[in-house]
């Protein structure tokens, strides 16, 4: 019947950022923007002494980063039945109970 107990063909995870409303956003609101803020952020050259911004005056913008990660509870079967003609497709998040880590981080305050 042309099957064998080998591993799951995986495809690369999807999560939708390159959808054209998401790029339409992207390039003419997000990136401008984002240029703008830069001006007021603080900034290090390599003897981590802190340069001034262009903007930055009394007050400065502080950018914090959020990390995550996901841990599932028997993460992924890895070995089951495949045909021999089954190619690899893209998978979707979400499979069953799971465990998220988070953190935030900013290069001003550390974590």
């Amino acid at each position: 019947m042309d099957y064998r107990w080998t591993r799951n063909p995986q495809g690369q995870f999807v999560d939708g950022h390159e959808q054209e409303d998401v790029v339409n956003y992207r390039q003419p609101v997000f990136l401008p923007a984002q240029e703008e803020v830069q001006l007021k952020l603080r900034t290090w050259d390599k003897e981590n002494v802190e340069e001034v911004g262009v903007l930055l005056q009394d007050r400065h913008t502080v950018v914090w980063h959020h990390d995550e990660s996901t841990f599932y509870a028997n993460d992924r079967r890895k070995i089951r039945w495949v045909h021999k003609g089954e190619t690899a497709v893209p998978y979707a998040k979400g499979e069953g109970v799971s465990l998220m880590v988070a953190d935030f981080v900013s290069a001003d305050y550390g974590s």
